[in-house]
């Protein structure tokens, strides 16, 4: 019998509807997005930090980036990888369902 690794619920996932969808986590905000994927597979998730790399402004959503007001960093929506500054991204971490529920690996 193998042990899961211990986990932190972010959500159920029924209550998530559409995305990017704006979440608290360990007391900061992120966004759970839709992740990249291959038509044949299964859709997965990403937990992305909501907190810009460059100077702490608050991305928001727009289009298909998450963009910093304070200076114009723009992010990938899926993956948090920078369009615009090359080498930089948003904390990025993949979720889990698990019984119906977003789940992080704690």
């Amino acid at each position: 019998m193998s042990e899961q690794s211990p986990v932190k619920i972010i959500g159920n996932v029924e209550d998530f509807t559409t995305f990017p969808a704006q979440v608290k986590y360990d007391k900061q905000t992120y966004y759970i997005v839709e992740a990249p994927r291959k038509d044949d597979e299964l859709q997965q998730y990403n937990l992305i930090s909501s907190i810009c790399p460059h100077a702490g402004g608050m991305v928001r959503p727009h289009l298909n980036e998450l963009i910093c007001p304070l200076h114009y960093w723009c992010f990938d929506l899926a993956t948090g990888e920078s369009t615009n500054v090359p080498g930089e991204q948003l904390d990025c971490f993949p979720l889990e369902i698990r019984d119906g529920q977003f789940a992080i690996k704690a």
